[in-house]
């Protein structure tokens, strides 16, 4: 294990030494670029930030009005014949709109509940297997100025909803 710790932290090292000898081999300026792909980042992140403000607004109001906690407690009786725990409910509802607070909530679901429980594994395959949707889609659609998502959107939500249900398939089928 620790060898391919020790692999993964020196092969950037290497990418990067790589790409400064190739630069400098081609009589490139390589600094020059770099800084100038610093200045595009920071133009970048400066033309997301409403779209990014927005998100976390609306993700901060979802978690503090209640809304998600009326949702679970209305839809818990429904689905607990599915194998869904309660608990992955807010996951699940919030996954494809923000990654850092499906990451707190899935490492609090492992905190309370156990990495070897179902709920766990369960919370584990939920995370690895579905993509923040939303979240991806308002940044792209922003950037390129494009009113025509609606179709990428919903093919996203049905992949992580066919992400979700195949976790559950593979959990039950694991438990045989």
């Amino acid at each position: 294990m620790k060898l391919i710790q020790y692999f993964s932290s020196s092969a950037m090292i290497f990418i990067i030494a790589f790409i400064i000898v190739y630069g400098i081999l081609e009589k490139k300026n390589v600094f020059g670029i770099f800084v100038e792909g610093v200045i595009e980042g920071q133009k970048l992140v400066i033309s997301l930030f409403p779209t990014w403000l927005g998100l976390f607004v609306a993700v901060g109001m979802l978690k503090a009005s209640g809304i998600i906690d009326f949702l679970v407690e209305k839809i818990d009786y429904m689905v607990r014949s599915f194998f869904i725990y309660k608990e992955i409910l807010p996951l699940i509802f919030l996954r494809p709109i923000s990654g850092s607070t499906a990451t707190v909530m899935g490492t609090e679901i492992m905190k309370n509940c156990g990495v070897d429980s179902n709920i766990g594994m369960l919370t584990s395959c939920i995370m690895g297997s579905t993509e923040t949707t939303i979240y991806v889609v308002s940044l792209y659609a922003s950037k390129l100025q494009n009113k025509n998502f609606k179709p990428v959107l919903i093919i996203g939500l049905i992949a992580d909803f066919l992400c979700i249900l195949f976790s559950i398939f593979a959990l039950k089928l694991g438990m045989m």
